[in-house]
């Protein structure tokens, strides 16, 4: 006779662990399978006339359930043997721990009976178990009945009634068992000898997998150090592309989503013991708070990344082989360097994407295809943004791709050296064409400081070093004053304290001002003021009295700020009279240094020392990266094409 167990837990508590989606129920119910050492578990279900299901049934042939356990297990939540042991028999990890699993059932259907048959010492014993929806608080146990020996073999059979045609939908439809699939994905490479039916139609999970890469990463967490594998999964079939935290085995205890965006379908399984730690002290569910998940994560994405892009190169070789021998890929010649290794690379994937996903460039002729990918080569000579430009404006890519390769090229190393030593040879060029302007009589005859040259520099700081970024020109000394307190210190009070005194003294308008991006430790920031002369003027006592005469007025003003602050003033000119050649040579200084106080510094450098120092500190790439600059004309045709408006036309 069987009897009626209460578990003692109130009603709308045991409602809520009966919520999910047909997905999610089943795949519990399978896990229960499986961490009960199943190799087979058939689902078998049948359709009604009337569109609905008579039944679902999930069958294993595992070691089953004692009923000694069974009565524990459902006589209150959290009962499961699985929080004590992480391991089956079978040396299987447990996937749940905390005996809920068994009422996701309900979210198939209202009614669910689970029949076990185990062995003891010999002996088959078998018994069922029933819950119902509208008594979840209480469970109804058979009795224990015997079975002859032979007479049938161990396992559990969760059989679901009235059933909930949404939910059973959604788990058993085929188009729907993908996602089913790719949950179970990870556990298989781990534990390849198991077989999941559907009504004798099996999963076939080595079929599913197109392709896989994995890395490992040491995490610090307090004074123990924890190994996490990353694992990207690529599929056969458009998936949902999901983040899986799980056990060192790959079961998943957690999915968020992937992160990215990505034309291929792929899945990541984050695998460590830590994360089997977090399940098993319940907080699991707050990883976005936990320090080395949040950093595991960040990794996580970027090697996703980077193998997606590694793919869509692979894909991409037989699409630019076609393209080779049809004589319509852009580039003719070996790349010679990285970067012209690079800049293919990321066209070979933007012309793939193009060749997918934009119907109009398959309807092209190839003398159009020919013109478009040039066009495309060609914006990959400035920069990556120009390349997002051109496939949104002109090629018209659709939005979500553009997307996806915005992100793609935003996040990876080929974008990145592109951008970066296409800028590195776009200096090299401008150095060139300025060291022209300079020193050619032809050219520099014209050249006046604030009308050409003041104008170009100011968009080219960098000459003067990286760690400078633009504050202000051609303002008075009272007005770099209160830009300096305005926008790099943020100080509210800048009207205040300009207007605190008299600022007769501070009328003086130098050229350009520098502040530092940041700082250098505890020496604090440094800041430049510079005075620009025209190609035609050589720096004389004149120009050093006027730029020492600056560096006073800023020096003895309270008002501009001292501590853990360094100014320093620079006269640039073409040449420097020999007069001053002295000055510029001073014992332990610098060259060019020519004055020093307690918070400032005074230097006298003509555009030639200032070019060469640039040109040093961009040198070391340039030989690595085997650029090729031909010759000054290029250089200065660059400085003419960026600069046009601000060069002296040949009437002036």
């Amino acid at each position: 006779m069987s009897k009626i167990i209460d578990i003692g837990v109130e009603k709308d508590h045991i409602e809520s662990l009966t919520k999910a989606n047909g997905i999610n129920a089943l795949a519990e119910l399978l896990w229960n399978s499986l961490d009960a050492d199943a190799s087979e578990i058939k689902i078998e279900y049948l359709p009604t006339k009337l569109g609905n299901y008579d039944y679902i049934k999930i069958i294993d042939n595992g070691h089953g359930l004692t009923y000694e356990k069974a009565q524990d297990v459902f006589s209150r939540l959290g009962g499961s043997e699985k929080k004590l042991k992480s391991q089956s028999p079978n040396g299987r990890q447990y996937h749940g721990k905390e005996g809920k699993g068994r009422y996701k059932g309900l979210a198939l259907g209202d009614l669910v009976k689970f029949t076990s048959i185990y062995q003891t010492n010999g002996t088959a014993s078998q018994f069922t178990i029933t819950i119902d929806r509208n008594q979840l608080s209480k469970t109804e146990i058979s009795d224990l009945k015997q079975l002859k020996k032979g007479e049938v073999s161990t396992g559990f059979t969760v059989e679901i009634a009235n059933v909930n045609l949404k939910n059973a939908d959604f788990a058993l439809k085929a188009e729907n068992r993908k996602e089913l699939e790719e949950k179970f994905a990870s556990y298989w490479i781990s534990y390849p000898k198991f077989k999941i039916f559907f009504n004798n139609s099996e999963l076939e999970f080595a079929s599913l997998i197109k392709n896989s890469d994995q890395t490992e990463i040491q995490a610090e967490v307090g004074e123990f150090t924890y190994k996490f594998v990353i694992k990207v999964l690529e599929w056969n079939f458009d998936n949902k592309k999901k983040t899986y935290l799980c056990n060192a085995q790959g079961i998943p205890f957690l999915e968020t989503n992937l992160g990215i965006r990505s034309s291929i379908p792929i899945s990541v399984f984050i695998q460590s013991v830590y994360i089997e730690k977090l399940q098993r002290d319940n907080t699991i569910d707050f990883y976005e708070s936990d320090e080395a998940i949040v950093g595991i994560l960040k990794a996580a994405k970027e090697f996703s990344r980077d193998y997606v892009r590694k793919r869509l190169h692979e894909y991409s070789k037989e699409f630019i082989k076609d393209l080779k021998q049809k004589g319509i890929y852009p580039y003719k010649e070996p790349a010679e360097n990285l970067i012209e290794v690079s800049k293919r690379q990321v066209f070979d994937i933007v012309a793939l994407q193009l060749n997918e996903y934009l119907p109009s460039f398959n309807e092209q002729d190839d003398k159009n295809k020919k013109l478009t990918l040039k066009l495309i080569s060609e914006a990959l000579e400035k920069d990556s943004n120009n390349l997002r430009k051109i496939l949104g404006e002109i090629i018209e890519l659709p939005e979500e791709q553009r997307e996806d390769l915005a992100e793609l090229l935003e996040d990876t190393s080929l974008s990145n050296i592109i951008d970066a030593m296409t800028e590195v040879k776009n200096r090299l060029n401008f150095l060139n064409g300025l060291e022209q302007i300079i020193y050619d009589k032809d050219l520099n005859k014209n050249i006046l400081e604030r009308k050409h040259l003041h104008k170009i520099i100011i968009n080219e700081t960098w000459i003067f070093g990286d760690e400078y970024t633009y504050g202000v020109d051609d303002l008075t000394l009272k007005n770099v004053l209160k830009a300096y307190l305005k926008e790099c210190l943020k100080r509210t009070d800048f009207e205040e304290v300009v207007n605190s005194e008299d600022n007769q003294e501070l009328e003086t308008i130098p050229d350009v001002c520098l502040w530092q991006q940041y700082s250098l430790g505890t020496a604090g920031k440094e800041n430049l003021i510079i005075e620009l002369k025209r190609p035609s003027l050589n720096a004389g006592l004149v120009e050093m009295g006027q730029i020492m005469s600056y560096a006073s007025k800023v020096s003895t003003d309270k008002r501009f700020p001292k501590e853990k602050t360094r100014w320093k003033f620079m006269v640039v000119t073409k040449d420097v009279d020999k007069e001053l050649e002295p000055q510029l040579k001073q014992k332990n200084r610098k060259f060019g240094h020519v004055s020093e106080g307690e918070n400032f510094d005074v230097f006298i450098l003509s555009w030639g020392d200032i070019i060469s120092e640039a040109k040093q500190r961009h040198e070391f790439i340039k030989e690595k990266l085997n650029l090729n600059l031909k010759n000054n004309e290029e250089g200065l045709n660059y400085l003419k094409t960026k600069y046009k408006q601000y060069l002296p036309t040949e009437n002036e």
